[in-house]
């Protein structure tokens, strides 16, 4: 059983959705520059970058959306 996600988690989540939108068009940039340009044009290797750095960020927000598991009752910190 999880809780239901916080305020900041919700954010999180929609962070890791707009993020993941965002990944689509700067890597189908990157291939039309990569096919266009060549990689030696400095735009091709930096839309690849940042392709990258938004499906990082993706990951990384979804996995702070995640609620945490409800603890144990013998588990509880403080409650011996």
């Amino acid at each position: 059983m999880r809780k239901s996600r916080h305020a900041g988690q919700k954010l999180a989540l929609a962070m890791s959705l707009v993020c993941a939108v965002l990944t689509l068009p700067a890597f189908a940039a990157f291939v039309w520059l990569w096919q266009t340009r060549g990689l030696a044009d400095t735009w091709t290797p930096s839309l690849l970058a940042v392709a990258a750095f938004f499906g990082f960020c993706a990951v990384v927000c979804f996995a702070m959306s995640v609620p945490q598991p409800v603890l144990p009752e013998d588990e509880l910190p403080g409650g011996g």
